[in-house]
């Protein structure tokens, strides 16, 4: 337990600051508004050993719980539980989930975690750390100006979506904060089916036809499959973020600028240099007139992995449902990296939070893809199986730079067997690209 610890618990208006001095029992804590928070209110001690700290961006409604901060030795939360209990009901902590005994939670977290790389770092005593050159990345990212064109400012990180190529870097963390879960997929999905990177085919190995003109079996189950992916990915992502419990970014700025942490000198002088940093959430782009109410900084669950990016997983299932050219693989790889890096540019997420979530993300569609779609759409799952396996890829190898060509070099082969389904002499389903989502239903 540490022997002298400033806890910050950001309310959804204002700051609950809690001092403690658990060596000899003593407890004393401040409450005030938005402007509380300068480097003379801050009394305690400065961390002795960092590693410990984890998420406490909550609010508690019950003040008399008084095992606070919480720390390594609170995570994984389903180790104990009265963390689990008091999280659930007595803070405005969001979607804990106990991956014990969660019912939506399928595959077992561990597992999960070491598959994306192992449990996330922290911060460290070891001024060169890994850690802090992460943290020094999201500092450079929040910091650029906002009103800069993306696609010059951020040319060195990613290709922006077609729909973000005007955007300004604010807009481009704009375009993340608190969406509709999938609404940037969505966009992509309706220019793809609307022929706007060239004519789509859609495997009917896969998802067979019901007849001749299809509309139930293709828009719709795009817009089925988009929806259904995050709902199954999401349980587990939260199960994972409540394993490891890592804090976020605008936590770990705040204990720094109020001396309550050491680290590297340039960090330290970079975030002393971050003009109206005056509450932990003034780290982030969700400030001020740039946030909504009730909504300041990042969201009250912890840091790794990102939900973001565990819900774009969108150009994995899509070359399964799709045989898709590679510039339309392309282009759906971009939009998925795109909704994930962006919030980095706004300072809710280390890189390693994103990659950890695309590549979770990717692993449980993966694995329940193939039994689902043959349940409810009566394919042949050892088919599915095989060609799921064939379209996997490694995020870690994706490159951000890539530009989508023209047309592409066509369709690559396919080495997947043929499926048990007769032989069809009619031509592959394949939707001229006219016609759009609006386009008269087939069945």
């Amino acid at each position: 337990m540490i022997s002298n610890c400033l806890t910050i618990h950001l309310v959804i208006i204002g700051i609950l600051c809690s001092y403690c001095a658990l060596g000899d029992q003593t407890f004393f804590e401040v409450e005030g508004g938005t402007d509380f928070g300068t480097k003379d209110d801050f009394i305690a001690d400065p961390v002795e050993d960092p590693s410990v700290i984890r998420f406490n961006k909550f609010n508690p409604i019950d003040q008399a719980y008084g095992d606070l901060p919480l720390n390594s030795s609170h995570y994984p939360i389903s180790e104990k539980d009265e963390v689990v209990t008091y999280l659930k009901k007595e803070t405005d902590a969001e979607s804990v989930v106990n991956d014990k005994n969660d019912d939506e939670i399928i595959y077992n977290i561990e597992e999960l975690i070491k598959l994306v790389g192992d449990l996330p770092d922290h911060p460290s005593s070891n001024m060169k750390a890994d850690y802090w050159k992460k943290f020094d990345k999201v500092i450079t990212l929040r910091s650029m100006g906002g009103k800069a064109k993306a696609k010059g400012a951020l040319r060195k990180y990613m290709q922006l979506p077609s729909k973000w190529e005007r955007f300004t870097v604010e807009g481009v963390a704009q375009a993340v904060y608190d969406e509709y879960p999938g609404s940037h997929q969505a966009d992509f999905l309706a220019d793809l089916v609307g022929g706007k990177y060239g004519p789509i085919e859609y495997d009917s190995a896969i998802i067979p036809t019901r007849s001749e003109s299809q509309f139930l079996r293709e828009v719709v189950t795009l817009a089925y499959i988009n929806t259904w992916s995050i709902a199954l990915v999401g349980p587990h992502n939260f199960g994972a973020k409540w394993f490891a419990g890592r804090a976020r970014p605008e936590e770990i700025a705040w204990l720094i600028k109020n001396g309550q942490v050491q680290a590297p000198k340039k960090i330290k002088k970079r975030i002393s240099e971050i003009p109206d940093f005056n509450k932990a959430t003034d780290f982030t782009r969700y400030r001020g007139r740039n946030a909504r109410l009730g909504r300041e900084g990042s969201p009250r669950h912890p840091s790794w992995p990102a939900m973001h990016s565990a819900g774009s997983n969108m150009s994995f299932w899509l070359q399964i449902i799709m045989n898709l050219t590679p510039k339309q693989l392309c282009e759906a790889k971009k939009v998925d990296f795109a909704v994930s890096f962006a919030r980095t540019v706004a300072g809710v997420h280390f890189e390693d939070d994103n990659m950890a979530g695309l590549k979770m993300g990717q692993e449980i569609v993966a694995r329940a893809l193939p039994a689902h779609f043959a349940k409810k759409y009566k394919g042949d799952a050892n088919v599915i199986q095989q060609k799921v396996e064939e379209k996997r890829f490694a995020w870690d190898a994706y490159d951000a730079l890539e530009k989508c060509g023209a047309g592409g070099p066509g369709r690559p082969p396919s080495n997947r067997p043929p499926s048990n389904r007769p032989p069809s002499n009619k031509p592959p389903s394949r939707r001229p690209p006219s016609r759009g989502p609006g386009g008269k239903p087939g069945n």
